[in-house]
């Protein structure tokens, strides 16, 4: 599903890829670089929402991101997509169960993505996430990743995880929180 990486030849290493393209200064776009093969079609509009559990409960509980974050961000792109698709690699992590409830009972209509119901399908809910014109993002190399390729995006992050990243010193989320480069823009923190 993925091209052929400059440094690389497989995605095992794509975010430390991404990260040496964030900070070039070459004024060549990650976009131009990095290019998938077999783009799905992904209606117009569509904001992907992504969920990250699993080893992020012990790699910085600080990362799994409030319900009242997706739900806030859910509120500010809702007039502007016709459809939502939640990603997550922990179906089990409760701001995903409390987003898909809360969609649910607002009557937003949404789909899963591929990985949710089977899990190897990581590769093809990375390429669908790529090509969503807005991002709901969480502090996942995953989901930022994609952010750099395909269709350029309106991005959203938390507000909390972003500040206090960027206020440990962080040169991703310090960048970031002063609005990002041509490459990944920040649109929102909410």
């Amino acid at each position: 599903m993925l091209g052929d990486f400059p440094h690389n030849s497989g995605y095992e290493n794509l975010g430390f890829c991404l990260g040496e393209r964030f900070y070039d200064d070459s004024g060549i776009s990650t976009r131009e670089v990095f290019k998938l093969k077999g783009v799905p079609e992904v209606p117009a509009n569509t904001c992907a929402i992504h969920f990250r559990g699993t080893d992020f409960h012990t790699w910085n509980p600080r990362s799994i991101l409030k319900t009242q974050y997706y739900c806030d961000s859910i509120e500010e792109v809702r007039n502007e997509v016709s459809s939502f698709i939640l990603f997550t690699d922990d179906i089990t992590l409760e701001s995903y169960v409390e987003a898909k409830d809360y969609l649910e009972k607002k009557g937003i209509s949404f789909a899963l993505g591929e990985n949710t119901n089977d899990r190897n399908n990581y590769v093809q809910d990375f390429a669908t996430m790529s090509e969503c014109d807005h991002i709901i993002s969480s502090p996942s190399t995953y989901s930022i990743c994609a952010g750099f390729i395909g269709v350029p995006k309106k991005i959203i992050h938390s507000k909390e995880w972003v500040e206090y990243r960027a206020s440990e010193g962080d040169k991703f989320w310090y960048d970031l929180y002063q609005g990002g480069n041509d490459d990944y823009k920040l649109w929102r923190l909410l």
